[in-house]
């Protein structure tokens, strides 16, 4: 738990300062990269060789090249790179992390691409609407499903996940924190690309490689992603009057399938962890 703290001290800290200092808004975009990267450094204790060897060394590389192509679109402000790279790196992450089942089972391998593009185009879509808190939105449904998915990794036998999933939760939780009230936050591609791809390419190298996840429990965190089209009226309704209210109601809407998820896990795992 002492490095999920320290991920979520470390971006509480950096965005303080970012808020003090008043820097443009686009600068906030790396962010949750940044966040990835402490949360992988603290949980291996290292930085991959390169070349990788092995799914866990491949993510890294995976969530560095989504970043800077991510950053990129960004600061050129490309929107059509940005769409293009929401298509292809869910593609590239799951053929490159599972190119040794790539021939066996390729039906696999499309799920797992087709479900990180709608995940990246669920975060994208929400980012894009008018108001000002539109950009926590997303940040936030990623914290929420990153948490979620750190016990249903746990339990599917893949304990490193479980503290880099709450690493990268507890760091969008500490830039989000100071964005509550006057909200000056960027989702931009960097974070979408980046981070948000980074996180995929864990769950699939867990449901690829490790191959002991529960799949309903997946399926039923992924409903995170559709908690502001479902509670688009209420999101409204309060964001008329209280932004920071609207945005921890929010928080609280996307827990609940999150927790769905983890208790439908726990229970067909009979409560029991794994060896």
């Amino acid at each position: 738990m002492l490095a999920t703290a320290i991920c979520g001290v470390v971006l509480f800290g950096l965005t303080a300062l970012m808020r003090w200092a008043r820097v443009d808004r686009r600068w906030y975009d790396p962010l949750i990269p940044l966040g990835f990267f402490l949360s992988y450094w603290l949980t291996y204790n290292r930085l991959p060789s390169f070349p990788p060897v092995g799914a866990v060394n491949k993510v890294f590389y995976i969530a560095a090249v989504g970043s800077v192509l991510g950053l990129a679109a960004e600061w050129a402000g490309s929107r059509a790179l940005g769409l293009l790279l929401l298509a292809a790196m869910p593609l590239a992450s799951a053929a490159y992390i599972g190119d040794k089942i790539v021939l066996a089972q390729p039906f696999d391998l499309v799920v797992a691409a087709l479900a990180g593009a709608a995940v990246l185009y669920a975060l994208y879509r929400e980012a894009q609407f008018p108001d000002e808190g539109s950009n926590l939105r997303p940040a936030v449904m990623l914290a929420v499903a990153s948490a979620g998915f750190a016990p249903i990794a746990f339990l599917g036998a893949s304990s490193s996940s479980l503290q880099l999933s709450l690493g990268v939760a507890f760091a969008i939780a500490g830039v989000v924190f100071w964005h509550l009230l006057r909200p000056n936050y960027r989702f931009g591609w960097g974070s979408l690309i980046g981070g948000a791809g980074g996180m995929i390419a864990v769950a699939q190298t867990v449901a690829l490689i490790t191959r002991k996840i529960d799949l309903l429990a997946l399926a039923m965190l992924s409903l995170v992603f559709l908690v502001p089209s479902i509670c688009r009226g209420i999101l409204d309704h309060l964001g008329k009057s209280n932004r920071a209210v609207a945005t921890l109601v929010f928080a609280g809407l996307c827990l609940v399938p999150a927790v769905a998820a983890v208790a439908v896990t726990l229970s067909r795992n009979g409560f029991s962890l794994p060896m």
